[in-house]
């Protein structure tokens, strides 16, 4: 047996570890996972300002850690005295992750293998930084690792792991895809053997402070994506995995399965379910036999992620039956030129309002999720997605426009290299991606889309504001308004839920707490002692 200590940065979801972690306990060995904050802190306004920063920490643009951060994670993994530490990260923490490899590296004296969709797509570089890598998806690649480091055997041969040997790179081909997702058991959410470090100390509970996992369970019904944005990890699929069939669906009976088991053990009250696949499952037939099951078993609102092209009405009325709350779309650009020159994306306007169409039209609602801050887009393509964000049916919310990240080596990198943008562009500290120098057009530009979907203003009055110089120099005023008008409108500023659909909600709840025996008994006594 083999002791292995995983430890997630900012992600306290990491399914990927948690997979991994039940793939290798089903072998025998013995597996810790220390959740380094969470998704939620991933923030520049979480950072320390430069004179609160200690030195024998890490600081980069949106991710850091303490000296006594460090000292606490060190000190886990002393006591865990593991054979094989994991580090998994996003690229948004490959600086946090080279500083703590190294840390490790002194202190323990023990191996250390990255993984992630950046230490595959940045393989050649990630791997002179710590002493293996693993390419692609981890489940067997990491139990056939530590098999062999159990029975005393070099690892230099197995598939999919990349060993850095003094300088010297063993680069072994990938190994194919687990077709069968049913033969995976299901992701690792016990209790026992988790840690979180957060706000310099170790949690008392398994999540950080501000996860939705202490509402949310997520659960992924398939893998892999079935379109190809240039600019997003699972568009890459067919670079990483050449020659596999890498959209992978797992039945309706094991879905079920895991969902059962997990509203029997969850340590809180599960209030909703979160599928984290990429797109909602699409083979009608998958989800006309899921529904009625889901409805029964599960009965619990959930949510998804979908696509402008995914809008079947008889794939939408069995979502909506059997439980979907809402769905998140992206959009992304409303230009055509920016879709199909640089987002490899193939949705017409007319087509995307009949998606939205539909989608309201089932009883489910819409968040919508656009890309701001490219210099790739110019003037004309934000005019014409303000044209299409005006158009749209309603009601929907935007969530915050993203700002473009070029992830090294993604097509996006590429196509900014080939339109010869570099200047416009800049490597934040510790981030493996390019982002948009700061210019107040970008800023102005997301507050003009976010302003557009607000009940209240023509389309007219909105074009309008596209030529005042003034804001365009000083967008800090729409930022002002857009951000009263979130407030305003959605609970706590967030656009999953209307005021007036939660106070409608609340009154629902009252007028069904009136007909309760208890409450009608209670009013009777009220009466009588008044």
């Amino acid at each position: 047996m083999r002791r292995v200590s995983f430890v997630p940065l900012y992600d306290e979801y990491c399914l990927g570890v948690r997979y991994m972690s039940s793939v290798l306990q089903e072998a025998g060995h013995e597996v810790f996972i220390n959740i380094f904050k969470g998704v939620e802190y991933i923030s520049p306004t979480e950072v320390p300002p430069p004179d609160k920063q200690e030195e024998g920490g890490y600081y980069s643009m949106c991710t850091y850690i303490t000296p006594k951060e460090l000292e606490i994670l060190l000190g886990l993994l002393k006591a865990q005295d593991p054979h094989l530490v994991g580090i998994s990260f996003t690229s948004i923490s490959y600086g946090l992750a080279k500083f703590i490899t190294q840390q490790i590296k002194q202190a323990l004296k023990v191996p250390v293998i990255w993984g992630g969709v950046d230490s595959t797509m940045n393989a050649e570089e990630n791997i002179q930084f710590t002493d293996m890598i693993c390419m692609g998806e981890g489940e067997y690649a990491i139990r056939d690792l530590v098999n062999a480091m159990d029975r005393g055997e070099d690892p230099d041969h197995l598939p999919s792991i990349w060993v850095n040997r003094d300088g010297h790179i063993i680069r072994n081909p990938s190994r194919k895809l687990e077709q069968n997702l049913d033969n995976y058991p299901f992701p690792d959410f016990e209790l026992e053997n988790k840690a979180v470090i957060i706000h310099e100390g170790i949690s008392d509970s398994p999540y950080p402070p501000r996860s939705h996992l202490y509402t949310n369970f997520i659960i992924m019904a398939t893998r892999g994506c079935p379109f190809t944005c240039t600019y997003c990890c699972s568009g890459h699929d067919d670079v990483m995995y050449k020659g596999d069939k890498f959209l992978r669906r797992r039945s309706v009976a094991n879905v079920i399965a895991e969902l059962k088991y997990r509203l029997r053990t969850w340590p809180w009250p599960i209030e909703r379910i979160e599928f984290y696949d990429d797109v909602l499952p699409l083979n009608k037939r998958w989800i006309a036999e899921f529904a009625p099951e889901y409805a029964t078993e599960v009965a619990l609102p959930f949510f998804g992620y979908t696509h402008p092209n995914v809008g079947d009405p008889e794939i939408l009325q069995y979502l909506h039956y059997a439980g979907l709350n809402y769905l998140i779309m992206g959009i992304q650009s409303g230009s055509q030129r920016t879709l199909r020159k640089y987002y490899d994306r193939r949705h017409p306007k007319e087509g995307t309002i009949r998606t939205v169409r539909n989608i309201l039209d089932s009883g489910t609602k819409l968040l919508v999720d656009f890309i701001g801050y490219n210099p790739l887009e110019l003037e004309e393509d934000n005019l014409e997605t303000l044209d299409l964000i005006c158009d749209l049916p309603r009601p929907i919310g935007i969530i915050k426009i993203n700002p473009m990240a070029f992830y090294d080596n993604y097509k996006i990198f590429h196509l900014a290299h080939q339109e010869g943008i570099l200047d416009k562009l800049e490597r934040p500290k510790g981030v493996h991606a390019l982002q948009a120098k700061p210019d107040p057009i970008y800023v102005f530009w997301e507050f003009v889309h976010t302003l557009a979907h607000f009940d209240g203003f023509t389309k007219e009055n909105i074009v309008g504001l596209v030529q005042d110089q003034y804001l365009r120099q000083n967008p800090a005023i729409l930022e002002e308004l857009v951000t009263n008008l979130y407030m305003a409108t959605y609970m706590d500023g967030n656009p999953v839920v209307r005021k007036e659909d939660y106070i409608q909600q609340l009154r629902w709840r009252v007028a069904q707490a009136e007909q309760n025996s208890i409450f009608r008994a209670y009013r009777k006594i009220k009466s009588l002692v008044a």
